[in-house]
């Protein structure tokens, strides 16, 4: 379950984050996460309920955006990718060939795990005059 163990440093750089800005509470956040992940949304909603229980976050709201996986060939191609059914194992997979001529592509989108947004209360400072 990859899903615990990444959702448990993104939970952990969000609360040392929150550390340097002395934050009450935090409200937020959003998360990028591309389909070439292999990141479930549903275990990474289902392990940041329980790592944020105790903590700042405990209140917190969690929203991940897909991020749609995008390569780029060199025939000239850019664009999505297709998928292909693995029948011994009964689920499709990323082919990660070029859909036009069938080379090699470069994956330029859909591998990204990203903190997007953090909305956290933090005390007033005060301006100095």
């Amino acid at each position: 379950m990859h899903e615990f163990s990444t959702m448990q440093a993104i939970v952990n750089a969000i609360l040392e984050e929150a550390e340097k800005y002395k934050a009450k509470e935090i409200n937020k956040v959003v998360l990028q996460i591309g389909e070439l992940t292999f990141l479930g949304e549903e275990q990474m909603k289902f392990a940041f309920d329980i790592l944020k229980e105790g903590t700042l976050l405990e209140k917190a709201e969690l929203l991940i955006e897909k991020v749609q996986a995008r390569v780029r060939c060199k025939c000239g191609y850019k664009g999505s990718i297709d998928y292909g059914m693995k029948e011994e194992f009964h689920i499709t997979i990323p082919i990660l060939k070029c859909p036009k001529c069938g080379s090699e592509v470069e994956i330029i989108k859909g591998r990204e795990c990203t903190i997007k947004k953090v909305e956290m209360e933090v005390p007033d400072v005060p301006v100095k005059r």
